[in-house]
């Protein structure tokens, strides 16, 4: 059978655009189409761990990310009364691998976009349907051409409508947290990644450079919310008022044109990669609890690993196998280490605290010491 020529790559963000340059970089040629109707990503910030760097080294953006972002060098945890229970040094655990990295998803985007400069990138497009057949896959576009591809790539993230389409579910699930996401100047003293653990909740604070800092926070709901007031600036304030300083002064300097992005906290419950010529990447394949920051990382990752495949693979068929062999155990290994770390945090106040206190750094290594490996 005929070897990958045509590509389609479903979805312009962060995984989509890595794939364009991996697949660019081995003299493949691939085509976007991005629902959206600009290049400018939506999202807040971003925790880059050290196996995303070394990703990023290989994208050929990591220099361009470190005069962009922040260096990271410790995690530092308080409870939410201040108190100070542990202190890893993430700089030394990820040299191996390179410097982790607070930074803005937008400008990260941009950085990916640039690098990725004269790819055929459509935008304001989908996918409505497609059909596989034994040589190709016919697809049909919502500017209502239809064309046919090699392999199709459902890069859309997690509700995408490439699962949607092959599965006729979209398998997703909910964490049982509700979450907010926003920057705001970089408050005096903020040093790397820096959390307050409460009652059923966190804050977390990080600085993503330009004098920023990302802040992302979530609470224990039993239901998924969709109430627009959740997203107000004085529900926020309520959920965190007893939270120690200086996350009082934050949210007080918040102003109502201040975009504040809420969502549920939700997760692929059953990481697929895809079936015969249709692959998915990053959090369109396994999204989940973002308690490990691996989120972006996995997404490099699995488009740095299906590059390679492609690149090599004598025909189609042999591109999912393949890429789920590479991908399925190291991917199931952080969906597992998210759950015990869930369940770690939701443990009475008073026992979580002493968990941290004790075990933090051992429970770090053996979380991520897998991850220090080339995928």
């Amino acid at each position: 059978m005929a070897k990958v020529e045509r590509v389609l790559i479903v979805g312009g963000g962060l995984a989509g655009v890595a794939l364009m340059i991996a697949l660019r970089q081995r003299g493949l040629s691939a085509a976007i189409v991005e629902r959206g109707s600009d290049r400018t990503a939506p999202g807040t910030g971003l925790y880059l761990i050290g196996s995303a760097t070394r990703a990023l080294q290989a994208l050929g953006v990591a220099d361009d990310v470190a005069r962009n972002g922040c260096v990271i060098r410790t995690q530092r945890l308080f409870n939410h009364r201040g108190t100070r229970l542990a202190s890893i040094d993430a700089g030394a655990f990820w040299e191996p691998c390179g410097p982790c990295f607070g930074i803005a998803r937008s400008d990260l985007h941009k950085l990916l976009t640039q690098q990725a400069a004269g790819s055929h990138i459509r935008l304001g497009v989908t996918v409505q349907s497609l059909r596989q057949h034994e040589d190709h896959v016919r697809v049909q576009l919502s500017d209502g051409s239809c064309e046919t591809y090699d392999l199709v790539v459902g890069a859309d993230g997690i509700r995408s409508s490439i699962r949607q389409l092959e599965y006729g579910d979209l398998g997703v699930e909910f964490r049982g947290q509700v979450g907010w996401r926003f920057i705001v100047r970089r408050p005096p003293g903020l040093e790397g990644w820096t959390v307050f653990l409460g009652p059923q909740s966190a804050f977390l604070m990080l600085p993503i450079g330009n004098e920023l800092a990302y802040c992302y926070a979530d609470k224990a709901s039993a239901r998924s919310i969709h109430d627009p007031a959740q997203r107000s600036i004085e529900r926020l304030r309520e959920n965190f008022a007893a939270f120690a300083s200086p996350i009082p002064e934050v949210l007080a300097r918040l102003e109502p044109a201040d975009p504040i992005h809420f969502s549920a906290i939700e997760e692929v419950a059953h990481p697929c990669y895809g079936q015969g010529r249709v692959v998915l990447i990053g959090d369109a394949a396994h999204a989940m609890s973002p308690n490990m920051a691996c989120g972006a990382a996995m997404a490099f990752e699995d488009a740095l690993v299906l590059a390679e495949i492609v690149s090599r693979a004598g025909a189609a068929s042999e591109v999912v196998p393949e890429f789920v062999r590479r991908r399925s155990a190291r991917v199931g290994w952080v969906h597992q280490q998210t759950d015990r770390r869930d369940h770690l945090r939701s443990l009475p106040p008073v026992m979580r605290d002493v968990f941290v206190r004790l075990l933090s750094g051992r429970l770090y290594r053996a979380n991520y010491r897998p991850l220090l490996a080339l995928p």
